[in-house]
């Protein structure tokens, strides 16, 4: 990587970062920025389908993602119950609708699959974040940020612990920068953070945090080499090009979509023996 490239890629994560930072700080700022996330994500995802001779329903795509989040967003946030069926009923006539719109190609329903496969891939995980921000109608974003800190400490470490001493591959045929050495920086990195985040939130022993960020690290893993395995079956090097050293949305949030469902369940099981 070049000294420009560099360059670029560092400005864009502290900017990026500072914008999800800033997302946490209030219910309307983590609406805005998710809201956001999930247009631009399905826009790409469908964009790459569409270069591979695939014809999703683009339109489709993201106004389900959109609206899936919103009613999520609304139950959890507000109490507003219709908003369920607000979801469920347009559901059914807009499928069909979409398998009559592309009923002269002959892979409809391959087309009407992918389609739902990004809705299934980026909507539904940060959707679930409504019920992890939200306690009793009430934004609480604790958990929201310590993901943000463990899944960005843990990759950072990764990186850098697998350029200066990585050897051991973690799964060459998809990701052949990635390493166990890496992955050991990572883990280290976290549980380090971990001990720092007990001790300013104050609450919880040093185990549940221990847990969590390991629940980060590993989710976030299968989450980038999942992105990976993509972009190699599409032949591209990035999703997009909209993030300046990074590549597009998809490559800066593929772990954090794989990191929200294991998350929530961790958190669930933990209120359930608690």
């Amino acid at each position: 990587m070049n000294k420009k490239n560099l360059k670029n890629r560092i400005l864009t994560g502290l900017l990026g970062g500072s914008l999800l930072l800033f997302s946490s700080l209030h219910e309307w700022s983590y609406f805005s920025v998710f809201i956001i996330i999930i247009f631009l994500s399905s826009s790409e995802f469908f964009k790459i389908l569409g270069n591979n001779n695939f014809r999703p329903n683009n339109i489709l795509g993201i106004f389900l993602s959109v609206l899936i989040f919103l009613t999520v967003y609304l139950y959890s946030s507000k109490n507003i119950i219709w908003g369920i069926h607000f979801l469920l009923v347009p559901i059914l006539p807009i499928v069909c609708l979409s398998a009559l719109y592309s009923s002269k190609n002959k892979q409809t329903i391959s087309n009407v699959s992918v389609t739902f496969f990004g809705i299934l891939y980026i909507s539904i995980p940060i959707s679930l974040l409504n019920f992890i921000v939200f306690d009793n109608g009430e934004y609480q974003s604790t958990y929201l940020l310590a993901t943000l800190l463990f899944l960005w400490t843990s990759e950072s470490s990764a990186y850098i612990g697998g350029t200066l001493f990585g050897k051991t591959k973690l799964f060459e045929s998809v990701s052949p920068m990635k390493t166990w050495e890496g992955v050991f920086f990572g883990l280290i990195s976290n549980l380090i953070l971990a001990y720092f985040l007990h001790d300013f939130f104050g609450f919880f022993s040093y185990y549940f945090w221990a847990i969590f960020s390991v629940v980060v690290l590993v989710s976030g893993i299968f989450g980038d080499l999942f992105e990976s395995l993509l972009k190699r079956n599409f032949n591209i090097k990035d999703s997009g090009n909209k993030l300046p050293g990074h590549g597009g949305f998809l490559d800066r949030f593929d772990s954090f979509f794989f990191v929200i469902p294991y998350v929530y369940f961790f958190l669930k099981i933990v209120d359930q023996i608690t």
